[in-house]
């Protein structure tokens, strides 16, 4: 497992609080190698986080996403089944706001398009320390904090401005 991260005791000791991990983060996991995906959920665990589940498929993914409603979802872009990870994250409902934080070995441009044309809030190529996955996904419910804050007030200015006699609202 240490191709996938380094363990934790060797960046900040045994208290994962030091990286300021929120407790009770819910953190889905799709990932079809189920060693990677166990490793995964452990060091997540380790951080504080929540592993909301694991998917193994697009498919099965979509489902639990509705299910489960994540906080942020890690997502490998190599699937079982007919989606590959950056399909499935295109077909995320828009109105849920869930972050995407895409896990994978592929970085050649064609990839790195495609991914991005979903909006992702983080790409981590593997290997990586466990580390850069725990300030991933702080930089990530940061911004989607933000992204909400920005949604919010650009409701509130829509009211106001429809309360007003010249508006056509």
């Amino acid at each position: 497992m240490e191709s996938i991260g380094r363990s934790l005791s060797k960046n900040v000791g045994n208290d994962p609080l030091a990286l300021g991990a929120v407790s009770g983060t819910r953190v889905m996991i799709v990932e079809d190698e189920s060693v990677v995906a166990l490793h995964l959920r452990r060091e997540l665990t380790k951080l504080k986080y929540t592993a909301s589940g694991i998917a193994t498929t697009g498919e099965q993914a979509l489902q639990m996403i509705e299910e489960v409603f994540p906080d942020v979802v890690l997502m490998d872009i190599h699937l079982q089944g007919e989606m590959d990870g950056i399909e499935t994250a295109s077909r995320i409902p828009r109105y849920l706001h869930i972050p995407v934080i895409y896990l994978t070995a592929y970085s050649e441009d064609t990839t790195l398009k495609r991914a991005s044309d979903t909006r992702p809030y983080g790409y981590l190529i593997k290997p990586f320390l466990d580390r850069e996955l725990h300030a991933m996904i702080k930089m990530s419910l940061e911004r989607s904090r933000a992204d909400e804050a920005i949604r919010e007030n650009e409701a509130l200015l829509f009211r106001a401005l429809c309360t007003t006699p010249i508006a056509d609202c």
